[in-house]
């Protein structure tokens, strides 16, 4: 990581030189100059507005993701045990999930619930689902089989060895479902915000654009992408070398 630093100092410079030449050349409201967005983004973060705005955000990408993850991660273990959910989950509920777009979900979940919380947060947990479900089927294809044979010698009590046996086996692939999530769900929420809410990152973007203020509508679109970095290459990498490793399937080597 040390060493990579000077490279990628190197590429958010060229980035930001180029970017400049791009905003002097075309010298128009369209594309400001860096300086112009700087400046923009540091009125935001100096107001409580701002930072309201970005933890409205926040917490309704969290409970957005913690709703996905529930719905995905019942839905997916519940296809193990029973017949009738394996075929509903697979042939009508992941198939809609999968394939309805995100602003398809916006629009009617804002006709249904109105300019609330509760849309946005509803429109971020069908994206993630999805997420869950495919990777919790590819975690129960892996598992070790004779773990699960071994604790029912031991106990017949399913809940017991779903707790202590299947789930520590899936904390890996939950993890991975939790990462790709967050990055989907920052996206999303930004354009449920503008359909469906009246506060948020999304909220802020479309009022910047109809004031026709192109330098916040770069300000806020900065915030959005520096939140989700830090998260990708800060937070989910910390915790994926400190804690995920051990749960992660080690691969045997021929002996």
């Amino acid at each position: 990581m040390v060493k990579r630093f000077p490279l990628q100092a190197l590429a958010i410079a060229t980035f930001i030189a180029l970017w400049w030449v791009a905003a002097a050349y075309a010298s128009s409201q369209l594309l400001p100059t860096p300086g112009q967005t700087l400046r923009e983004f540091l009125h935001i973060l100096s107001s409580s507005k701002g930072w309201e705005s970005i933890g409205n955000t926040a917490f309704r990408v969290l409970a957005g993701t913690l709703i996905g993850l529930l719905a995905g991660t019942l839905m997916a273990i519940t296809t193990r045990y029973n017949r009738l959910a394996e075929v509903a989950v697979r042939s009508v509920i992941y198939p809609l999930l999968q394939s309805v777009p995100s602003i398809c979900w916006a629009l009617m979940l804002v006709i249904w619930f109105g300019l609330s919380q509760t849309a946005p947060i509803l429109v971020i947990a069908v994206a993630v689902a999805p997420f869950f479900i495919i990777n919790i089927w590819e975690g129960l294809k892996e598992m070790d089989m004779s773990l699960v044979e071994m604790a029912s010698t031991y106990t017949h009590s399913r809940f017991k060895i779903l707790g202590k046996v299947i789930m520590p086996m899936l904390y890996a692939y939950i993890f991975a479902a939790i990462k790709s999530s967050f990055m989907v769900a920052w996206k999303v929420v930004i354009l449920a915000e503008v359909f469906g809410a009246v506060s948020g990152i999304g909220y802020m973007l479309w009022i910047s654009y109809q004031v026709y203020n192109i330098s916040r509508v770069f300000a806020w679109t900065m915030i959005s992408a520096i939140i989700i970095i830090a998260f990708d290459y800060g937070i989910f990498n910390y915790i994926d070398r400190r804690f995920m490793r051990k749960w992660k399937p080690q691969e045997v080597k021929p002996s």
